[in-house]
């Protein structure tokens, strides 16, 4: 048997070796058990069985132990019995995995909850005397064909949730199963090389931009993705997360902080893309448990990521304490929500997802209590369906959505999708085009296929370098506007509560800029105010002003479909281009308590100085687009 499961792994490993490995070969993997998120001695590489054990029998323990022994989970019995002794819990889990039989229509939920709890208990269980030879022999007979299912949808595109929601059940069943047989070792080879081939390049590439929205991404892309690493961690007792900081561009940091600054100070989720409403529309199940363990992967690390991370943790212990922990996500508290938790440092107030080749930009005035201002924009490529054709957009938020982005959908491809319920650009009448999901299976087929004639190429992201909070996009290419050459957009965050929008078109050799539409998505019906247009939340207020561009007749009409009252600017085109500026005060409060600060703009060279208040900012109109504040005085 030795020999056989040898000769496999040689001939898996053959197909993907050269690359920089993240998960342990069948043949490294720890004989001694457990070894899936926890090893029975200390090791900086993962929690023991002396911390687990070990740890302070307080209220918390007993309410936390209490809740998860009710759990009608394997893996919640299986630690209940690691904790405890207590032999009913075992014999729970064992008779649940024993019992199991794959559902007719299962799917990559059943593939990946099933195959993690079962994965988990089965390694946590190889201790139990009861749970011998042959009682293994059987769950792996039930659960069989679930494995099956989960190898052939992990097979799908690299950015869609499915596939890892498949690949990181199957990764939890094979880093719990391998060497038992050699077909669980072939399992667990072909799932490994699908992660390193295609799966690991996929969060490399992307540098920290979520590829689905962001309920989607936590729960089914970065929970699998961050449980992978760890488990693959503590099975082989190599330092995974080392790894991937110093030879693959730290992107398990870069997720945490994509967490982190994508969790609004309601606790809700910025609305980039399909929005869920419940549980995993914003930062409660499973959540406070994902950041537990990413600061504790980070090992003490300072950063942006870490400290933006622990202080999102420390609002969802101060808004829900230890209801934050659902279910058995108890297990997350027990392995790493028990620590000391260190004084958290102050986040920079800027995060940057992907990059020139597409993301988006979260700056936060305030941090992440509840007068904050949080203000989002998004420039990238299409990467699925629950994606919207909103390339330029953006959100701002004053307790509560101001600048308003879809806040929920009820179908994917929705009317939600659509650009005109975005805060965007119309051109020549037109919305961006109706991309459709894509089904490539590794990165490098995705960016053969981003320009070629697949018309996924929708939008470039710029930082600016220089010391305001800002952003540009180009996002000409989301058009089919043949005259249309540029159209760059920049977001700046000025103060706490002044975002400036400058808009620049430009037009072909011989061709015109079209007439351009500029869309704004309130919460509620906007009124005529200090010569532009103000809404509320009912908790906070916002103020839009046109203050460069010859706007046209202002309309605002109700859309039902999201539930926002749009208000839409009418600029004409006609020659060779077209720059506007828009200015948007936010505050707390129904309406701004007194009078408005002046704004004005003007064309200068290289760019467009905006005057808001005493406060002169000038903005580059060529990359890279620097924004900067220049003293009053120096207007010329």
């Amino acid at each position: 048997m030795t020999r056989m499961i040898a000769l496999i792994v040689t001939a898996l490993v053959a197909t993907y070796s050269g690359a920089q490995e993240l998960l342990p070969r069948a043949d490294q993997l720890k004989p001694d058990r457990p070894r899936v998120l926890l090893r029975p001695k200390a090791t900086p590489l993962a929690i023991s069985l002396e911390q687990l054990r070990g740890q302070a029998k307080d209220k918390a323990y007993a309410e936390m132990l209490g809740r998860l022994s009710r759990v009608n989970s394997a893996q919640a019995q299986a630690m209940v019995w690691l904790m405890t002794g207590k032999q009913d819990a075992a014999d729970k889990a064992i008779a649940r995995m024993r019992a199991y039989r794959v559902p007719e229509k299962a799917d990559s939920f059943e593939v990946f909850f099933k195959l993690t709890e079962f994965g988990l208990a089965y390694d946590w269980l190889c201790g139990y005397e009861k749970f011998d030879a042959a009682a293994r022999a059987e769950v792996r007979k039930a659960v069989g064909p679930l494995v099956g299912m989960g190898l052939k949808y992990s097979g799908d595109h690299v950015f869609h949730n499915y596939t890892w929601m498949s690949a990181g059940g199957v990764a939890m069943w094979g880093l719990a199963t391998a060497g038992e047989d050699a077909a669980s070792t072939a399992v667990y080879e072909q799932i490994r090389g699908r992660f390193e081939r295609e799966l690991w390049p996929a969060l490399r590439y992307l540098d920290g931009l979520p590829c689905e929205p962001m309920g989607y991404w936590t729960h089914y892309v970065f929970r699998p993705a961050l449980v992978t690493v760890l488990a693959g961690q503590s099975a082989g007792e190599a330092d995974v997360v080392r790894t991937i900081r110093e030879k693959q561009g730290d992107w398990l940091a870069r997720n945490l902080g994509a967490l982190a600054y994508g969790t609004l100070p309601d606790l809700r989720f910025v609305p980039f893309g399909d929005l869920q409403s419940g549980a995993n529309g914003g930062a409660t199940r499973a959540v406070a448990g994902l950041l537990d363990a990413g600061v504790w992967a980070m090992g003490g690390r300072a950063g942006a990521e870490v400290s933006a991370a622990q202080a999102l943790s420390k609002r969802i212990a101060e808004r829900r304490g230890l209801s934050a922990y659902d279910d058995d996500t108890a297990i997350f508290w027990f392995l790493y929500g028990r620590g000391a938790r260190p004084e958290v440092k102050p986040a920079p107030e800027v995060f940057v997802a992907g990059g020139a080749k597409g993301g988006h930009w979260i700056a936060r005035a305030g941090g992440w209590g509840d007068d904050a201002t949080v203000v989002g924009f998004r420039c990238a490529d299409h990467y699925g369906d629950h994606n919207h054709w909103d390339q330029g957009g953006f959100f701002i938020w004053r307790r509560g959505l101001l600048a308003v982005d879809p806040p929920v959908y009820k179908q994917t491809r929705g009317p939600q999708q659509r650009t005109d319920l975005h805060n965007t650009l119309l051109i020549g009448g037109q919305a961006q085009r109706a991309v459709r999901g894509q089904t490539f299976g590794s990165v490098g087929k995705f960016e053969q296929n981003l320009k070629a004639g697949k018309r996924l190429e929708t939008g470039d992201l710029v930082v600016s370098p220089g010391p305001a909070m800002a952003a540009a996009g180009q996002f000409a290419q989301a058009y089919d506007v043949p005259a249309l050459a540029s159209c760059v957009r920049q977001v700046a965050l000025v103060g706490s509560g002044t975002v400036v929008v400058v808009d620049r078109l430009t037009a072909g050799a011989g061709k015109r800029v079209p007439d351009v539409q500029w869309l704004l998505q309130f919460p509620a019906a906007p009124t005529s105010a200090d010569g532009g247009w103000l809404a509320t939340n009912g908790a906070g207020w916002i103020r839009c002003r046109a203050v460069l561009g010859d706007a046209g007749k202002a309309a605002a009409v109700d859309a039902t479909e999201v539930g926002t009252q749009r208000l839409t600017l009418d600029y004409k085109g006609g020659g060779d281009e077209v720059c506007l500026v828009h200015v948007l005060e936010v505050g707390d409060g129904r309406a701004p308590a007194g009078g408005a600060q002046p704004v004005s703009a003007r064309r200068a060279d290289g760019g467009v100085e905006v005057t808001v208040g005493r406060a002169v900012y000038r903005f580059a109109t060529a990359a890279p687009y620097e924004v900067v504040r220049a003293a009053a005085d120096a207007r010329r």
